[in-house]
């Protein structure tokens, strides 16, 4: 059995090289030949003849599955319309990379999720109105936190304090879309990692930073196993699933109650610190699942 690992060959990240070529590793362990190709050593091309085609993989066999390890939304659709079976879909990329469009899928799934508001549509120069920046803090509290729609690492996730700082960095963003969450303050520098494959939880881990009020990894948060409990099971669950997931790492905030609350899901999840916390073979698990979805 073979397949394409497709990474993204501009992200100058090393730990993400690193999960790839471990992953292509883990493919050995469970029969399979695995290719690492980077987005931008392919063409999606099409031809005169209107049909959707490959062009720079030439004397690559072709794959009996991709995994998708990127945000390339529309060059993992152009596979999927070519007949390539891609983990995960287009689509479930789509949802978990835009957090508004996240939001939104989310809505009416009794997941318990911060207060919340998409910002609205504008062009390059602002024009939201003072009134609107004072109802944003009346409904949501103060501090503010804001998060740009796309965004990975943590590095796009602001915490405004002030009506002049929240107006400055709106300013600032231009054009782009963001998010507008409550501050859930019990849970500042610490959140839970889960793990899924599939409809099962792998496992969990606490991340806490005592430096930012972002726990990610990235940004020097440290990771420990997490035990979960029924309630969070359940939100996880829920979220990865109405999101069409065929792997996930769904982030979860605990409140004041240590109840719940989603933070966000991931479709790239980086499962390198997971299995360095807790011990557990993660990329060897997908596989076996993605092998099993194949046959």
């Amino acid at each position: 059995m073979n397949g394409w690992i497709i990474y993204n060959g501009a992200l100058r990240i090393k730990k993400n090289e690193i999960l790839v070529k471990k992953l292509k590793e883990d493919g050995k362990l469970v029969g399979m030949d695995l290719k690492l190709i980077k987005n931008n050593e392919i063409l999606p091309v099409y031809n005169q003849k209107g049909q959707l085609g490959l062009e720079g993989l030439t004397s690559i066999k072709k794959p009996d599955f991709v995994i998708f390890w990127d945000k390339d939304i529309y060059l993992a659709k152009h596979l999927e319309l070519m007949g390539y079976q891609v983990f995960n879909s287009s689509d479930s990329i789509k949802y978990c990379d835009n957090k508004a469009l996240m939001h939104l899928k989310l809505g009416n799934k009794s997941i318990r999720i911060p207060k919340t508001i998409v910002s609205p549509f504008v062009y390059q120069d602002q024009n939201l109105t003072e009134i609107y920046y004072k109802k944003c803090f009346e409904y949501l509290g103060s501090p503010i936190i804001l998060k740009e729609s796309y965004g990975s690492f943590g590095m796009q996730v602001y915490k405004i304090e002030s009506f002049n700082e929240l107006k400055k960095k709106i300013n600032a963003l231009q054009n782009k879309q963001f998010i507008m969450q409550e501050a859930i303050t019990s849970s500042f520098g610490r959140d839970i990692r889960v793990n899924i494959i599939g409809n099962r939880i792998i496992g969990a881990m606490e991340r806490n930073s005592t430096e930012d009020f972002r726990a990610n990894i990235t940004l020097g948060g440290k990771a420990t196993p997490w035990h979960l409990n029924h309630e969070e099971r359940e939100v996880a669950l829920k979220a990865h699933m109405a999101l069409g997931l065929d792997f996930s790492g769904v982030d979860l905030l605990l409140d004041a109650n240590n109840r719940p609350l989603l933070c966000e899901v991931n479709s790239n999840v980086n499962f390198l610190s997971f299995e360095k916390a807790t011990g557990l073979d993660y990329g060897k698990k997908l596989l076996e699942y993605i092998k099993g979805k194949i046959r």
